[in-house]
């Protein structure tokens, strides 16, 4: 039996909410020809339109609709094992500079509920430096780490500087402690100055963009 993919458990959400393109558009405050491109055409799913199905439908099960686990629909008694945790859509994370980031003035885009998570905020990626471990348009779900714990080459860091917000693998320069080298499978490694390092998380989850 074939599996289902994302947009086919969109289309399933459409149906069981006797939704059509037209009222799904002014619910979700998508634009219709967007909306269409993504459910009866060869658009991708974006996380915009799984953010506002979620939004609505508070029944939908987020792991059935994000990783096809499990049911469509989630039973009350199992709602209290789901954390809300913020989601940011308007702070992706690349190889490129971007604007840092602080939680305690940032306002989150809106929450992202998984079970057996325990990633305290959720970024798309932009840019393709990490593929193919991590690609373009898909959403990371990160844990700080402070700047003395140690440092795995093998996991997958986000780093927040003054001028920029990247996913890489990292290590310590074997010469200088105060270097970091920053290394992706497409982009050349570099270094960076951990004293200007504003804040370390490390990548605890990732949700494919398909």
């Amino acid at each position: 039996m074939k599996k289902d993919n994302i947009k086919d458990r969109v289309i399933a959400v459409f149906r069981y909410k006797n939704l059509n393109v037209n009222k799904a558009s002014k619910l979700f405050e998508i634009p219709q020809r967007t909306l269409n491109r993504q459910v009866n055409e060869d658009g991708k799913i974006s996380m915009e339109l799984l953010y506002a199905i979620l939004d609505n439908f508070p029944e939908i099960s987020p792991a059935w609709l994000i990783m096809g686990e499990d049911e469509m629909l989630r039973e009350e008694s199992v709602v209290s094992q789901f954390t809300s945790v913020p989601f940011y859509n308007d702070l992706p994370v690349s190889a490129g500079l971007r604007d840092s980031f602080d939680p305690s003035y940032e306002k989150a885009s809106g929450f992202i509920s998984l079970p057996s998570q325990n990633a305290k905020f959720y970024f798309p990626v932009s840019g393709t430096s990490m593929e193919p471990e991590v690609f373009a348009g898909d959403v990371v779900g990160v844990v700080r780490v402070e700047a003395h714990e140690k440092i795995t080459p093998e996991a997958i860091y986000m780093i927040v500087t003054n001028d920029a917000r990247m996913i890489k693998h990292c290590y310590i320069d074997e010469n200088n402690p105060e270097l970091l080298w920053c290394v992706s499978p497409n982009y050349p490694s570099f270094p960076i100055n951990r004293a200007d390092i504003c804040a370390m998380f490390r990548v605890v989850s990732r949700i494919q963009y398909f």
